[in-house]
């Protein structure tokens, strides 16, 4: 009886370091993971990355029209696509812009995640999200730079109107994308001829409103249109 009892404990000496053992190697697991953690990117930031990094290859809007983009095998994806990015979670971007992705991917040779801090790459992936419109194929930093170049001098860099050339217009001003009875949502047909043909040719309207058909392309009308709904976020 004796020599059963003290046979016993090494017994359960093993059991407990087995235990331990295993439940030192979850909790290894689970500090490995933590810094697989999802975290909230700063998409300035990311901004100021994607311009220093990425564009070159990826393009100014992230369309995948960079410069050095056609020397590559494989032609950079156009984040504006809502289909590219919506398939993919934020941790999936992590794993392939850090490296860890599958090796057939086209940025695992040029993982920008070998140079950069975990935290930077969060921030390239919270700007990402950003070049896409949900069930849209439409850029609104595009549209934020064509406005920027055609349409803030008489329309006001805040939307409202009181651009510098509007002091020269008499009778109709400047639309006022501020108001509350301005939206584009089932106008998109009025606002597209507005700009295309001017809204005197297209619907009456102000003389001053000229036509863009010229300089603008269709994409980059439907770009400005989708950031002209910003004025009022």
């Amino acid at each position: 009886m004796n020599e059963s009892k003290r046979g016993g404990k090494p017994k359960r000496r093993i059991k407990l370091i087995g235990l331990l053992a295993v439940f030192l190697i979850l909790m290894g697991v689970g500090v490995a993971g933590m810094a697989q953690v999802k975290r909230k990117g700063d998409s300035r930031r990311g901004e100021e990355l994607y311009r220093a990094l990425c564009w070159t290859c990826h393009g100014r809007y992230g369309r995948g029209d960079g410069p050095a983009g056609q020397y590559l095998a494989t032609s950079p994806p156009d984040f504006t696509d809502p289909a590219i990015l919506g398939r993919k979670s934020d941790q999936t971007l992590f794993s392939l812009l850090s490296g860890k992705g599958q090796p057939s991917t086209p940025h695992a040779p040029m993982a920008i995640g070998e140079i950069l801090k975990e935290g930077a790459i969060w921030d390239a992936i919270a700007y990402l999200r950003t070049l896409a419109v949900p069930g849209k194929h439409v850029s609104i930093q595009a549209g934020r730079d064509i406005y920027s170049t055609f349409c803030w001098s008489c329309h006001g860099k805040n939307g409202d109107g009181q651009g510098p050339g509007a002091k020269n217009l008499v009778g109709v001003k400047p639309r006022d994308f501020t108001r509350k009875d301005f939206v584009v949502e089932g106008r998109e047909e009025e606002i597209y001829q507005t700009i295309f043909a001017g809204a005197a040719k297209a619907y009456h309207g102000s003389p001053y409103m000229p036509e863009w058909k010229s300089a603008l392309s269709r994409q980059q009308i439907l770009d400005v249109m989708e950031y002209l709904k910003s004025f009022k976020k």
